[in-house]
């Protein structure tokens, strides 16, 4: 190998090396779309459906003192300062049988129901008691994991019916420059198992997927590339190989020197 093919051989191997794909890179690819035109991507709206071992928040307000303290564990003062554990303690939790047992009203079975049918169910079977109540269901566990390469990995509560992938992603904070956003894995429990598929967001087909919205427990997994590694073991070889055009760069000065 001659003088000058050493002292361009670490150059040649830093730039292959750093080649990283903007599809990689960026969010949402999408070759059709331009600049001052916009493109409809068709996604059905995502309604949670009541599962066995949900835990639900249900105030009844309206009441008298009494009845409200029978019904209602917190004060409606206090609910702010409750902690998620002690929302998760006090809510009421959805039995095998897909019910939960209220005060004076008995079982009602929720499963299967949204939020906004379960609360109209409840409503009606409170308002067989007590003409002038009304009910307030919420989901108390309703939270995600997002795992891997990003910003702020964790566990995080969700306080909206509906959470998409990227609002997932946007919570902690985004993926690291090197993550790969083509194989991001989304765990999802279910009656038979564990549902593990890929997602890719860096493509608009995304929008459209029926993995779009999450679902209570979900976990996200955003894997590295292996350009993180590679560039890792780039650097020992890019040492080594400038060790080498060094030491013979200084013998050929010295040679030439000699003649």
């Amino acid at each position: 190998m001659t003088k000058r093919q050493l002292f361009y051989l670490p150059l040649m191997l830093l730039l292959l090396g750093s080649c990283v794909g903007r599809k990689n890179i960026n969010y949402l690819n999408d070759p059709s779309l331009s600049v001052g035109s916009s493109k409809l991507f068709e996604n059905r709206k995502f309604e949670y459906r009541i599962q066995v071992n949900d835990v639900l928040s249900i105030r009844v307000l309206g009441l008298d003192e009494q009845t409200h303290r029978y019904f209602n564990v917190e004060t409606q003062n206090a609910m702010a300062a409750m902690s998620d554990a002690a929302m998760y303690v006090n809510g009421f939790s959805v039995d095998k049988n897909g019910q939960v047992q209220l005060p004076q009203v008995g079982k009602v079975k929720l499963q299967g129901l949204t939020v906004g049918e379960a609360q109209d169910l409840l409503q009606r079977k409170i308002n067989e008691y007590f003409t002038t109540a009304t009910v307030i269901l919420k989901m108390v566990n309703w939270r995600v994991s997002v795992l891997g390469a990003v910003s702020r990995p964790g566990t995080y509560m969700v306080y909206n019916n509906q959470l998409t992938l990227m609002d997932a992603l946007a919570t902690a904070g985004g993926p690291l420059e090197l993550a790969d956003k083509s194989h991001v894995t989304l765990l999802r429990q279910s009656d038979r198992g564990v549902q593990a598929l890929y997602v890719d967001v860096s493509n608009t087909a995304l929008l459209s997927s029926e993995y779009y919205y999450l679902l209570p427990n979900d976990v996200v997994y955003v894997p590295a590339m292996r350009a993180r590694s590679g560039r890792l073991n780039l650097e020992i070889y890019m040492i080594l190989l400038t060790t080498v055009s060094t030491i013979a760069l200084v013998f050929n000065v010295i040679q030439n020197s000699n003649n």
